[in-house]
C-alpha cells in the first residue's frame, strides 16, 4: 500500500494551496511570535530553576502532547536509528539553548541559537550531498562575522576572551542545525508526529540526570511559568509544521529569524538587557546572513508535512 503522505497531491489541490500560502504565513509568523515567548519564559523560569529541569519538564509536557496526538493519529516509527539521531541532537540543542538563556541576555542566547540554518546546510551538503553555492558560502561567511561580533560585544567587561556561556549558546546552534539536518533524512519516512516524538524522548533522556540531580521544588508561579514553557513549544512546533505545508521553505526560514529579534526587544523591555553597539551590529548582520542563507539553500517548494 503505498504510503499517502507521499501521494503528490492533484493540480487542484496545489493551485488551493498556493492561494493559501499568505494565510499560512501568519501562521508562521504566530509561530515565531510563541517560540520568541517560549524564550521569556525560560528566562523567568532561569531566575532559580536550573537549565536542565527547565528542559526536562518541557519535553515532558511534548510527551504529553504526542501521547494525546497518538489518540487520533496513527504513529509508526521506521528509520529508528534516524529518529535517534534526531531525538539526541534535538534534546542536546535545548539543552544548551536553555542553559545559554539561563546566563545570558535572553535575545542574544536566542540569536545564537537561530544560527542554526546555517550549520544545517553545512551539514547538509557535507552529510546529505546537498549543493551549496559560492553565493550561500558568502552568506555563511556574513552570518559567521556577526556572532564573532556578538560574541565579543558581549564578553565579560574589559575582557575580548569569548564566554564559555556564548560558545554554548553557538553549540547549541550546531546541535540543532545537526537536528534539522537528520529531520530532512528521516523525514522522507517518518511523519512530524514521530519525528517529534523522538525529539521529545530523546531530550527527557538527556535532561533528566542533571535534572534529578540539581532539582529545585518550583513555586506554583514557577509551576505556571513551566507549563507556559511547555505550552508554548508545543504550539509553536504545530503552527509552523502546519505552515510549512503550505509555505515555501525559504519564506519559513526568514520569518523564522522574527523569534530572535522579538527576543532581543522583549529582553531589552522586560529585563532591562542593554545590548552593546558591538553586539547589535552583529546581531544585525547575523540576521541578515541566516535569512539571505536560508532562502538561497531552501529548494523552490516546502515539503510535504502532515496535519
Amino acid at each position: 500500500m503505498r504510503d499517502p503522505e507521499r501521494v503528490p497531491p492533484p493540480p487542484a489541490m496545489s493551485s488551493a494551496r498556493q492561494s493559501r500560502a499568505p494565510l499560512h504565513a501568519i501562521y508562521l509568523v504566530l509561530a515565531a511570535l510563541v517560540f520568541a515567548a517560549m524564550a521569556l519564559a525560560t528566562k523567568v523560569a532561569a531566575a532559580r530553576l536550573p537549565g536542565p529541569q527547565i528542559a526536562f519538564v518541557r519535553f515532558l509536557i511534548g510527551l504529553g502532547a504526542c501521547a494525546i496526538a497518538r489518540t487520533r493519529v496513527r504513529m509508526q516509527a521506521r528509520n529508528k536509528v534516524g529518529l535517534l539521531m534526531r531525538g539526541a541532537f534535538g534534546g542536546a540543542a535545548v539543552l544548551c539553548f536553555f542553559l545559554g538563556i539561563a546566563h545570558l541576555p535572553v535575545g542574544i542566547a536566542t540569536l545564537l541559537n537561530y544560527t542554526a540554518p546555517v550549520f544545517t546546510a553545512v551539514y547538509a551538503a557535507l552529510f546529505l550531498g546537498e549543493a551549496i553555492t559560492p553565493t550561500t558560502l558568502g552568506a555563511l561567511g556574513l552570518t559567521t562575522v556577526g556572532v564573532v561580533m556578538v560574541m565579543l560585544g558581549t564578553a565579560p567587561a574589559g575582557s575580548f576572551v569569548l564566554g564559555r556561556w556564548q560558545l554554548v549558546g553557538v553549540l547549541s546552534a550546531m546541535l540543532s542545525g545537526a537536528a534539522v539536518a537528520t529531520i530532512r533524512e528521516v523525514r522522507k519516512t517518518d511523519g512530524s508526529w514521530e519525528i517529534f516524538a523522538a525529539f521529545c524522548a530523546a531530550g527527557a533522556a538527556i535532561c533528566v540526570v542533571p535534572a534529578v540531580r540539581d532539582w529545585v521544588a518550583p513555586t506554583p508561579r514557577e509551576w505556571l511559568v513551566l507549563t507556559v514553557v511547555g505550552l508554548t513549544s508545543v504550539v509553536g512546533q504545530l503552527l509552523m509544521t502546519y505552515a510549512l505545508r503550505y509555505v515555501r521553505a525559504a519564506v519559513g526560514g526568514i520569518i523564522a529569524q522574527l523569534t530572535p529579534v522579538t527576543s532581543l526587544a522583549l529582553g531589552w523591555a522586560i529585563f532591562g538587557d542593554r545590548i552593546g553597539g558591538l553586539a547589535l551590529a552583529g546581531a544585525v548582520l547575523t540576521l541578515v546572513g541566516v535569512s539571505v542563507g536560508g532562502y538561497l539553500a531552501a529548494g523552490r517548494q516546502a515539503d510535504p508535512v502532515e496535519d
